[in-house]
């Protein structure tokens, strides 16, 4: 099976020893085509991939600011059908970024998994996020994915056992989502030595597998410590909330979160794209 865009540029970054930046969106907050804007402008702020959230209306792992963009989506009317619609333009406007939709099971699941599967994969999306699926129930899901080559992507906690997060890894592409410490999105999280453990620890469990690491990561000085035993470092609420901040202007939204981005790359010891 032949790389998607996700998996060439986590194993670039994991064979070449680099760090990547995965920032988060979701999708038809303050409109669609402003959700198109952010994506062209995390790409050009140099990030290495992103994830696209699909608002849901009981989104259990995110906390106040992801549920209230998530609630806002929802109420201009986002759904499913205008996410594809939206990445395949990103696409077709020579977009290269690779993006992970992260979803809860009821917005794809419903379509059939083989249908949403084909369908994300043909519009342009590379991989799979989904919080309520337990690796154990996967394999529909995988097996739906892996046959039009699209990543799924599953978690590891640190209340996982050894053999789940070797069950996750063996399970997973593109890279395996470590949550830094247990809750909801949006909590700071604290990189410490039993953090740092911890990651380390799921980094050698991973082998060849990239690790993201997500979940309370809001400033440069974060995506630094997050970086010592990660490949990728996911920042969404922080950037969620500097984009509402932003106002109601879309321009003014995204260069919000482009500036914002372009500093959180700082952290990697990156330079800032031009």
């Amino acid at each position: 099976m032949s790389l998607n865009r996700m998996e060439a540029v986590t194993r670039s970054l994991r064979a070449e020893g680099r760090r990547g930046l995965s920032p988060y969106v979701t999708a038809g907050d303050g409109g669609m085509g402003r959700t198109l804007q952010l994506l062209h402008a995390l790409e050009r702020a140099g990030a290495h991939c992103c994830e696209l959230g699909v608002p849901f209306s009981d989104p259990i792992a995110d906390g106040p600011v992801l549920q209230a963009a998530a609630d806002r989506a929802l109420a201009a009317g986002t759904d499913v059908d205008g996410i594809f619609s939206m990445v395949r333009r990103f696409r077709e406007e020579g977009g290269n970024l690779p993006i992970a939709m992260m979803s809860y099971c009821n917005p794809l699941g419903r379509r059939g998994w083989p249908e949403a599967c084909a369908e994300a994969a043909d519009v342009g999306v590379d991989a799979l996020i989904l919080p309520d699926l337990p690796v154990e129930e996967g394999g529909p899901v995988r097996a739906a994915a892996d046959a039009v080559n699209l990543c799924t992507i599953f978690f590891a906690a640190p209340t996982s056992s050894e053999e789940r997060i070797r069950r996750a890894v063996e399970a997973s592409r593109g890279f395996l989502y470590v949550v830094g410490r247990t809750g909801v999105t949006g909590v700071g999280t604290t990189f410490d030595d039993s953090a740092q453990s911890f990651l380390q620890r799921v980094s050698e469990l991973a082998i060849d597998l990239p690790v993201a690491v997500g979940f309370g990561i809001s400033s440069a000085a974060d995506v630094s410590a997050a970086k010592t035993h990660a490949d990728i470092v996911i920042v969404g609420t922080a950037l969620v909330r500097h984009i509402n901040k932003a106002g109601a202007e879309d321009s003014a939204a995204v260069a919000a979160a482009e500036s914002f981005v372009r500093d959180l790359m700082t952290g990697l010891g990156s330079p800032n794209i031009s």
